[in-house]
């Protein structure tokens, strides 16, 4: 019987929109360790910036809203 493989996950490119949780959010680039650095405007108007997983990032659809 074939082993399936995992599918390979891909970095987005700096600049691209993307879901993260709840929220939409900007990639600003590549950091380590399969991970991106993203940025996103908080409830209180502030931009806020974090490293996460590429695997917990997802492209936005042809819909934003």
């Amino acid at each position: 019987m074939a082993k399936s493989r995992k599918p390979k996950i891909l970095c987005l490119d700096a600049g691209t929109l993307a879901r993260y949780k709840d929220r939409v959010v900007r990639v600003k680039g590549e950091a380590r360790g399969q991970r991106s650095m993203i940025e996103w405007v908080a409830h209180d108007g502030t931009h806020q910036r974090s490293t996460v997983k590429w695997k917990s990032l997802a492209p936005l659809e042809d819909q934003l809203f």
